[in-house]
């Protein structure tokens, strides 16, 4: 039997609106590009700006993010209560995670610890099913990543959703 409102709902977008694609290019994207290397000054975004975007939006930044800035924004995301779980299973295939399965926390480089953690972040939300939602698609295998990895230590045991992914839909960028 057809039912309208469950057809309604299942062929709605997920818009990022062109204001907020804005905020985020304009306070998020390439953001790093403005330090002041003469006076060893580093930027860092506005947390107040970032606490105002939706899931959707966090999503969109995580595609188009530029990981020259390194991962504190991403960070946020993963951190954010608003954090839907597909966002979080593509930040962790973005960080190419096969290159820090070799390593545990005392012996990972400083210079990576940030990206280190915001793995393990990932892992450990994943594992506690710590996500409000799980409405954006990510599905690694889809996008190219190898998921089967060995791996030397139990901090690395990946959940099967995060290897096999997330289904649902990918917010998309509109007006711009």
């Amino acid at each position: 039997m057809f039912n309208a409102e469950k057809e309604k709902t299942s062929f709605k977008l997920v818009i990022v609106r062109p204001h907020k694609i804005l905020l985020i290019k304009k306070n998020f994207f390439e953001f790093s590009f403005n330090d002041d290397v003469d006076n060893d000054e580093e930027t860092i975004p506005d947390f107040e700006k970032f606490k105002s975007l939706n899931a959707a939006e966090q999503y969109y930044l995580a595609d188009i993010y530029n990981w020259d800035d390194g991962p504190i924004v991403l960070q946020w995301i993963i951190n954010s209560p608003k954090c839907d779980k597909g966002t979080a299973c593509k930040i962790f295939w973005n960080a190419e995670p096969d290159y820090y399965y070799d390593f545990t926390a005392e012996t990972i480089d400083e210079y990576e610890k940030d990206v280190w953690n915001l793995l393990q972040s990932i892992v450990k939300r994943f594992k506690a099913n710590d996500f409000a939602k799980s409405r954006f698609k990510f599905i690694p295998t889809e996008e190219g990543y190898k998921t089967d990895w060995p791996t030397k230590y139990d901090i690395w045991e990946i959940p099967a959703e995060l290897k096999n992914g997330v289904n649902g839909r990918k917010p998309f960028g509109f007006g711009l």
